[in-house]
C-alpha cells in the first residue's frame, strides 16, 4: 500500500528542553491511525509539525512523498486537519463559513460543499450562524471544512468532543466511510480510548516525546483470558491444587481467573464437575485498550 505520511527522525526541541525525541513512523493509504499518550507526551506538537504551524529540527515529515521542509505548499495541499478545536466566523452562517474557506483553493463547487454538508449530517442547520451551533455542530463543521479539497490525509484531534453517542457513531461512520470507499487516510488523535480502539486499524503510543510501541489495534487487545465463575465463590481444595498446578490461576470473589487456551475448556469442566463444583458461565476476557495503555504508560 502507498505510504501517505511518514515520520522520520523528527525532534524538537522548545526552550532549551527536547520535547519529541526522534519520532519515526508511517501512515499508509486507507487507514485509520490512532495517535495516543498522556498529556504533555508531544502528541499535539508532533501534529502541528505535521501540518506546518511549528518548525522541525531535525528530521523531516514526508506527505505523499513531498517534504514539509523543502516543499511545504505541495504537502500541505495533501492534508485536511483540525487543530485542538475549529475555528469558525460565528458571525457567519455555516455555509458562509465553508464558502469563505472553499476561496483558498481552485476547483471547489457549490456541489461539493453541499456534499460534504450532507456527509456530516448538518443539512438542516448550514445556514445557521455559527454562533447558534452547539460544540458538537461545529466539530461537524469542522469536519466539512478538511474534507472540502479531498485531502489524502485527514488529521483530526479530539474529533468527537462535544458529541453525544449518536454523533460519535456518525462520525466514526463518515471515517470509515472515508477510508474504505475513498482511500483517505486519516490520524485521530483522543482520549476516548474505548472509541479509538472501535475506530482504527493501527495504533501508535507516545511518552515523553519518544515512540513507545506501534501496532495494530488486534495486537494491543489479544491478551485472553477465560474466567469462570462461581455461585459460591469457592473452589474445593482438590480442584484448586489442580488448577494452580496447571494453569496460571488467581482467586477472585466471585470465583477464579484463569489463563488458558480455548482446547482446554472442555477438561476444565470435566475436572470441576468430578469436584461437584457448579459451573454457572465461563467467558472469555480481554484487555482493553484502555488496559493495554495504562500498563504500557504506567512509570
Amino acid at each position: 500500500m502507498e505510504t501517505i505520511l511518514e515520520l522520520k527522525n523528527v525532534k524538537k526541541t522548545i526552550n532549551g528542553k527536547e520535547i519529541i525525541k526522534g519520532l519515526s513512523f508511517s501512515v499508509q493509504q486507507g487507514e485509520i491511525f490512532g495517535f495516543l499518550g498522556p498529556n504533555g507526551a508531544g502528541k499535539t506538537t508532533t501534529i502541528r509539525m505535521i501540518v506546518g504551524l511549528m518548525k522541525i529540527n531535525e528530521g523531516d515529515i514526508i506527505v505523499c512523498g513531498q517534504s514539509i521542509k523543502n516543499n511545504f505548499s505541495q504537502a500541505i495541499r495533501q492534508i485536511g486537519a483540525i487543530v485542538e478545536n475549529p475555528e469558525m466566523y460565528k458571525f457567519l452562517t455555516g455555509y458562509q463559513n465553508l464558502l469563505q474557506y472553499a476561496r483558498m483553493q481552485k476547483g471547489i463547487s457549490k456541489e461539493k460543499i453541499r456534499e460534504v454538508v450532507d456527509l456530516v449530517g448538518l443539512t438542516d442547520r448550514i445556514h445557521d450562524k455559527v454562533k447558534t451551533y452547539s460544540l458538537g455542530m461545529r466539530q461537524r463543521l469542522g469536519l466539512a471544512q478538511c474534507l472540502l479539497h479531498d485531502p489524502k490525509l485527514l488529521i483530526l484531534d479530539e474529533p468527537t468532543n462535544g458529541l453525544d453517542p449518536a454523533g460519535i457513531k456518525e462520525i466514526r461512520e463518515h471515517l470509515r466511510k472515508l477510508t474504505r470507499e475513498g482511500g483517505m487516510s486519516v490520524i485521530v488523535s483522543s482520549h476516548l480510548l474505548s472509541e479509538m480502539e472501535m475506530m482504527c486499524d493501527r495504533i501508535a503510543i507516545i511518552q515523553n516525546g519518544e515512540l513507545i510501541e506501534v501496532q495494530e489495534v488486534n495486537a494491543f487487545v489479544s491478551d485472553d483470558q477465560l474466567v469462570f465463575f462461581f455461585e459460591t465463590g469457592e473452589v474445593g481444595i482438590e480442584a484448586a491444587q489442580w488448577l494452580e498446578n496447571k494453569y496460571e490461576m488467581e482467586r477472585i470473589e466471585s470465583g477464579f481467573t484463569i489463563k488458558c487456551s480455548r482446547e482446554d475448556i472442555p477438561t476444565i469442566f470435566k475436572k470441576l464437575t468430578e469436584c461437584n463444583i457448579a459451573v454457572y458461565s465461563a467467558k472469555p476476557m480481554t484487555k482493553t485498550l484502555e488496559d493495554k495503555f495504562l500498563e504500557i504508560t504506567a512509570g
